[in-house]
């Protein structure tokens, strides 16, 4: 429903205005407000596919007509002061937040950053991280000595005085990479957090990175090897489970002698149907869910097993895992998709990952020069020093001081106090209660600082851009519309009922029942079973009797089915006689039709109940024009003359 919500304001959005945008000639007025050439020009042009050409006469006139209406609606709607309304402002405000995201995003560093990411997701890397911990709000003794250590052990490995794999399993302080020698198999674009995978993709094979930092502290990355991405593989399989260590010995004979029978040419299908215990895909064929290259639920010796097979069809096994014995066989690969199939999908995930605070990092550098953001240092050094260690362990409460009109920073003509402060670290939250009370000091000013340039930012948005300026009220006009028109057309001639049946009886004579066909129609199974039915028909024989006969072993053998059809609605149909009883019906399956009319009914009107949704239609047409007529008197319409005529001339 909601969806369908979205698709009616976006197609209301498609005549809608902007705020009165003057120049050009006067088109036309309506009540008090005056539509001027280059808005009329700027709306019919966001629909116009052709830019190029100037429209013609005919089509500004249809277009002029439709704008008009909008214009009317939508006066309506502010005279009613339904943009007033609690639920309009929420939806407007939600619908505001998604367009404004564009422009609070640096396109350029976007664009980069797409590029660089479907580049590297042809690229599978396998490294080995060797890693100190160390919380970005540590103190500084405490950063100085994690960054000592991670330098000692580079040197000690670049000296051969120790393996990276002996320094990963006895002093990283990863718990994972101590259980497997640091190593953390293949991973792509988005599997790890944006720095680690950056050193991954510029650090050749074989080779070791130097020390480097991310939010979770210090690493030393190797790499292993890169290999080009293997995307995805779908398999079959049969399983035979085990449930515990002692029953992969005994299940082994039977797996191998279902395997002798797969490679020995029998049905494999058959085989999965009568062995697997995969009792999910039994009746499709074994066939398991795509298996990714990396990532997933898969047992890796499985995937490992499926990527290895070079040709669809191609079989292997038995292999064991986790889930007991397989054989499987490939069927189908699947590559990465192309870049323009990717394109947004690569966008949402920057979105959400780590590199996009580069973007925000930009846009920030940006907006605080446009918006001449000015800092009062003294003023900060001032709050943050008063700020105790209460902040810490968030449970702190602002005092007197913390809540005063003292400026902290102004941008553009406003300007964020103190107070303006103590409300956004009242909700501030310290996730390190080991942390520095300089670095969430700061670290809270920096991200109130962010956050109010981001909000002032937006909430500016109207005024630096006429197009986003333009979008709002198009977006503010359209949900107008679809509330009012649902009100007054929609709904009504939904709930109505009255309303509705009395609309239908004045107009019954253009509800109609064409001339129809009433006929039954018999399928057999195979040529044999057809012709069976075709002497049951011939010698009259009841439909019952028939069924009751023929699908005795099977009961699918026979089937009959009685349909109504009216003249013009199916071509099959109109294409034979409809004065003879007996058709042989070609509907382009493999299996032989017969068709017997048992009437041809005359034109006859129809029933309310038998045309609803057409009825419905037209009422709601009848119901708009009614209501237009009613606006029309209300807000006098005035097109100008010769208006239209001195549009479009550049």
């Amino acid at each position: 429903m909601k969806q369908l919500r979205i698709l009616l304001i976006t197609l209301c959005i498609g005549v809608t205005s902007a705020s009165a945008q003057k120049g050009g000639p006067i088109v036309f007025t309506v009540g008090i407000d005056t539509v001027w050439g280059a808005e009329f020009e700027r709306v019919y042009s966001k629909n116009n596919k052709n830019p190029e050409v100037r429209p013609t006469q005919e089509e500004l006139e249809e277009y002029l007509d439709l704008y008009i209406k909008f214009k009317l609606k939508v006066l309506e709607a502010y005279s009613l002061g339904m943009e007033k309304n609690k639920s309009f402002k929420k939806e407007l405000a939600g619908y505001r937040k998604q367009l404004a995201k564009p422009y609070l995003t640096d396109k350029e560093i976007t664009g980069r950053l797409i590029d660089e990411a479907y580049a590297r997701m042809k690229t599978e890397v396998d490294a080995s991280n060797l890693m100190v911990h160390v919380s970005t709000m540590a103190f500084p003794e405490d950063t100085l000595k994690a960054l000592q250590r991670i330098r000692n052990w580079h040197t000690l490995i670049s000296e051969g005085k120790m393996t990276f794999e002996e320094l990963a399993r006895d002093s990283s302080t990863d718990s994972y990479g101590r259980k497997h020698e640091g190593r953390l198999d293949y991973f792509s674009a988005f599997n790890m957090i944006y720095p680690f995978e950056n050193k991954a993709y510029t650090t050749d094979i074989g080779e070791m990175s130097e020390p480097f930092r991310t939010q979770f502290g210090y690493h030393i990355l190797k790499v292993n090897n890169k290999r080009p991405a293997r995307g995805e593989v779908k398999v079959a399989h049969i399983l035979i489970r085990t449930n515990n260590d002692s029953e992969y010995e005994t299940k082994k004979p039977k797996i191998d002698a279902v395997y002798k029978r797969v490679v020995a040419g029998e049905n494999w299908n058959d085989l999965v149907l009568q062995f697997t215990e995969d009792f999910g895909a039994r009746s499709n064929g074994g066939e398991m869910n795509w298996i990714k290259s990396i990532g997933g639920n898969t047992p890796k010796e499985l995937k490992e097993l499926a990527f290895s097979l070079e040709n669809i069809g191609d079989i292997a096994g038995p292999i064991k895992t986790e889930l007991g014995w397989h054989i499987i066989k490939k069927l189908e690969t699947k590559d990465i998709l192309p870049y323009d199939r990717m394109k947004e999908f690569i966008k949402y995930k920057i979105s959400r990952d780590s590199r996009s605070q580069l973007n925000k990092k930009a846009v920030l550098s940006r907006i605080q020069k446009e918006n001449n953001y000015s800092p009062n240092q003294s003023s900060i050094d001032k709050y943050l020093k008063s700020l105790d260690s209460t902040i810490i362990y968030n449970v702190w409460n602002p005092g007197a001081e913390h809540q005063t009109n003292e400026v902290l920073f102004t941008i553009g003509s406003r300007s964020y106090t103190f107070f303006d402060m103590s409300g956004f670290a009242g909700n501030y939250k310290n996730g390190d209660p080991k942390a520095n009370i300089e670095n969430v000091r700061q670290s809270m000013f920096n991200s109130f600082r962010d956050e109010s340039n981001l909000s002032y930012e937006e909430d500016i948005l109207e005024k630096k851009y006429d197009d986003f300026k333009y979008l709002m009220q198009e977006y503010r006009d359209g949900i107008l519309l679809f509330e009012l028109t649902n009100k007054v057309v929609w709904k009504k001639a939904s709930e109505d009922t009255v309303g509705l049946e009395s609309f239908f009886n004045a107009r019954r004579d253009d509800y109609k029942w064409k001339e129809r066909l009433v006929y039954r129609t018999y399928k057999g199974s195979n040529d044999k079973t057809a012709k069976k039915v075709k002497k049951c028909l011939k010698k009259k024989v009841d439909d019952s009797v028939i069924l009751q006969k023929l699908n005795q072993n099977d009961p699918l053998a026979v089937r009959i089915d009685q349909k109504v059809v009216e003249r013009g609605t199916d071509s099959l149909i109109d294409a034979f006689s409809w004065e003879k009883n007996f058709h042989t019906l070609n509907d382009g399956s493999k299996n032989t039709v017969y068709l017997v009319i048992d009437e041809v009914k005359a034109p006859e009107l129809k029933e309310l109940k038998e045309t609803m949704g057409p009825v419905t239609s037209d009422y709601q047409d009848h119901l708009e024009k009614l209501w237009l007529t009613e606006l029309r008197a209300r807000y006098p319409v005035k097109v100008a003359d010769n208006a239209l005529d001195k549009l479009f001339r550049k």
